[in-house]
């Protein structure tokens, strides 16, 4: 038997901080799809995407220039975290003898969220190891918050169209669907903006990464 060797300190870092990674993923996917389960019916189906960008630096200073530098959508926004959602509805239409009614209806919400993700963490002090903790998990929720608008987004729209109730004319009915989802989406979308603004884009809820430590300064 081979003996066993003990953990060096650059072990025992390198899995300390793929277990704080995995930690928050399984969190962001844990607080969509538990919201996910308790807003939504089994039958709408849920698309999320994670995306990561690299940045770099042992310093909060240039892992600050280094996000400034690798965000996707630096010509858009100076924001270290994105997400996007949409919300796509389908539905069937069964014959009356007034008209139609609806036989199924099922929606499809689509979120792609955008995170930083440091990968030169190894040479830096263990302040701006912890600065980096803190932010990243406060910057992803946030964006699971946007997330959730879009999920809530697809649920109310369920309900409003259960409420539909009585037959209409068919072309009336796939009329009055389709704007109902538009109208829904459209107020869900300032309900994200609402979000955004209350919370300073995630400001508010510890989703920005500091220039410098207090030591520092």
């Amino acid at each position: 038997m081979k003996p066993v060797k003990p953990d060096s300190n650059a072990a025992r870092a390198r899995r300390k901080r793929t277990q704080g990674r995995f930690c928050i993923f399984t969190w962001l996917v844990a607080t969509v799809v538990g919201f996910a389960a308790t807003s939504a019916p089994v039958q709408d189906k849920v698309r999320w995407t994670t995306n990561y960008y690299s940045v770099s630096g042992d310093t909060l200073l240039a892992i600050q220039d280094s996000l400034h530098a690798g965000r996707p959508w630096k010509d858009k926004s100076a924001l270290d975290g994105s997400t996007e959602w949409q919300v796509d509805w389908r539905f069937k239409l069964r014959r009356s003898e007034d008209g139609c009614q609806i036989q199924q209806f099922t929606t499809t919400t689509t979120i792609v969220i955008t995170l930083p993700r440091w990968t030169t963490w190894t040479n830096a002090a263990p302040g701006v190891r912890q600065a980096w903790t803190r932010y990243i998990a406060a910057l992803g929720q946030h964006e699971a918050g946007h997330a959730k608008i879009g999920l809530a987004a697809a649920a109310e729209l369920r309900k409003q169209v259960k409420e539909l109730g009585e037959d209409q004319p068919c072309e009336t009915l796939k009329e009055t669907v389709d704007a109902l989802g538009q109208r829904v989406v459209t107020e869900f979308k300032g309900k994200d903006k609402e979000y955004d603004r209350v919370s300073q884009h995630g400001a508010t809820q510890g989703a920005r990464l500091p220039i410098a430590l207090p030591r520092e300064r």
